[in-house]
């Protein structure tokens, strides 16, 4: 699982198709791609899953879905993200198998005392890092020197991700405060060239842990 560049979906520009931008996000190098569709029908959602994991398979992009359990057991090989409020990680790992990813947001240092979820999720997400627009409803931000905080509390051989209000001007700083990756939304989606817009952030991101790597 590569979670150097990790991308949720969003809106995209007027003309769009989510599934193109989505691909091409991948081919630009966002190596884990989550399909986030919150105002979609359950049918909806299992429909495009499915359609995003067939054309993401070749390109060997790990592939999540937020807080759907059902089109994650729809899809083949698909993952599964939650936050604290939705499915817990222990009740996913159980429903899924020990094969798929399964991520989890923190909001609260509290969360880590749940030894059960922790040993269930794959990955956890800092959530969010800096206000974000396309999540109006979320916890208070964690800031940089939370990123630092939870890099020091979690165990170290627990990949940590960081999300919110990032993009390729401060990606190099999240990544310098301990992450192992970062997750955006609209710094690609709402991109007009989003293989272009991958590339780039790739790019901050792979010379920030180089440099992080040589200290």
């Amino acid at each position: 699982m590569d979670l150097r560049l990790y991308l949720v979906s969003g809106d995209v520009p007027l003309g769009s198709d989510l599934i193109d931008v989505l691909e091409q996000a991948a081919l630009g190098g966002a190596a884990t791609i989550q399909l986030r569709l919150k105002g979609a029908s359950p049918a909806e959602r299992v429909r495009r899953a499915a359609e995003a994991a067939e054309r993401l398979a070749p390109i060997g992009t790990t592939f999540v879905v937020n807080d759907d359990i059902d089109a994650a057991l729809a899809v083949e090989g698909a993952g599964l993200h939650v936050g604290p409020d939705d499915l817990h990680p222990a009740a996913a790992r159980e429903a899924l198998g020990p094969d798929r990813v399964i991520g989890w947001s923190l909001h609260d240092l509290a969360q880590l005392d749940d030894a059960e979820a922790l040993a269930a999720s794959d990955y956890l997400a800092v959530s969010p890092v800096w206000p974000t627009p396309t999540k109006p409803d979320t916890t208070a931000p964690w800031g940089l020197d939370g990123v630092r905080r939870l890099r020091d509390a979690v165990p170290p051989e627990v990949p940590l991700l960081a999300i919110g209000g990032i993009d390729a001007t401060n990606a190099a700083s999240v990544i310098d405060a301990g992450a192992d990756g970062i997750c955006v939304v609209s710094a690609i989606c709402a991109a007009p060239d989003p293989y272009g817009a991958a590339i780039g952030l790739r790019r901050v991101v792979d010379a920030a842990l180089d440099e992080r790597s040589m200290r």
